[in-house]
């Protein structure tokens, strides 16, 4: 049988539909993972990313786990977008609770012990993104808390934040203030945001007049969630300053920070001299409108309610386009 994208995506539907009745699309599932893995992978990500919950789409976790290249797959920008990866990965470990530590574990290990099946540096940072966002608690520092130390400074960096924030410790934090890369002392201040004690006070107020101007903003953000309204006016204070770098710094923390009493001083940075400026002021300022129009919206949207129309009509269209044999005539193939 040769197989392309829309003729896998149309079984999988099919395979969804009458998985509870059919004893065949379980068997037909298997067989196209087999057949077809990288399409399959990508036609089943695309339902897995879905809200739907079927013991269908509990099958597709399940092939899913069992093909031999998924965690090459699940860390490459190819296969879709990080947010795209987190929601897979949600799925993948509400079946199996320990992929957490498998996919950890094929991050370079202490003396470089898995340097042959290790991920190189681009998959190293996309892993630890996703497993900062989905792996809770401190349950993976036995295994990545030897990485701020690594050699690698994209991979240091970003494991100082992972590490960072499950720590949330302010003598940890202020120690990787003397290491010499300056993504590794901005991440490990940003893994303070929402540690409101004295010490962790005291070293933001400190940072918030570093060299750089990365280190800088995420000190303020930092101030802002620990409750010290100073904070929102020295952003709109640096936001003046002659450097480009902490005028577009002051324009990303006002994204961040996002309240309403900015718009006016973004605004005003969107007709800056330096483009860096003007793009981050613009980005901050949809960011800002984006939050204002969903807290306006109502909680249920007429586009809402017309969506399983929509998808079931999406779906006819494909099965009118692809003829999809019987399950009977299947069987006897």
């Amino acid at each position: 049988m040769s197989l392309d994208i829309d003729i896998v995506e149309a079984y999988i539907q099919r395979g969804i539909e009458e998985f509870d009745s059919t004893p065949l699309a379980a068997q037909l599932l298997r067989r196209l993972a087999n057949e077809a893995p990288d399409l399959f992978f990508k036609a089943a990500t695309a339902h897995l990313n879905s809200p739907a919950e079927s013991n269908a789409h509990r099958m597709l976790a399940i092939i899913l786990l069992r093909q031999d290249d998924l965690f090459d797959r699940l860390v490459s920008p190819a296969y879709g977008t990080q947010e795209s990866a987190v929601r897979l990965f949600k799925r993948l470990l509400a079946v199996d609770p320990s992929f957490d530590v498998k996919l950890a574990r094929r991050l370079p290990g202490r003396s470089y012990w898995n340097h042959a099946q290790a991920f190189d540096t681009l998959r190293s940072t996309r892993a630890l993104e996703i497993l900062d966002e989905t792996s809770l608690g401190r349950r993976l520092l036995p295994i990545l808390g030897h990485l701020p130390d690594s050699e690698d400074a994209k991979i240091a960096a970003k494991a100082t934040l992972f590490v960072g924030k499950r720590v949330q410790n302010p003598a940890w934090s202020k120690r990787q203030l003397d290491r010499g890369d300056e993504r590794i002392r901005a991440n490990a201040i940003e893994a303070l945001w929402g540690v409101n004690t004295p010490p962790a006070t005291r070293l933001l107020e400190e940072c918030a007049h570093d060299r750089n101007n990365r280190v800088v903003g995420n000190a303020l953000v930092g101030l802002h969630i620990a409750g010290r309204p100073e904070a929102r006016r020295d952003l709109v204070s640096i936001s003046r300053a002659g450097k480009a770098e902490l005028r577009s710094t002051a324009a990303w923390a006002m994204g961040k920070i996002a309240t309403p009493e900015f718009t006016p001083r973004l605004t005003e940075l969107i007709r800056d001299d330096h483009p860096m400026v003007r793009g981050t002021a613009l980005r901050s300022l949809i960011q800002l409108r984006r939050i204002e129009a969903a807290a306006s919206k109502p909680l249920i949207s007429p586009a809402v309610e017309k969506t399983p129309e929509v998808i079931a009509e999406v779906v006819e269209q494909a099965a009118n386009r692809i003829r999809i044999p019987s399950w009977a005539e299947r069987g006897r193939r």
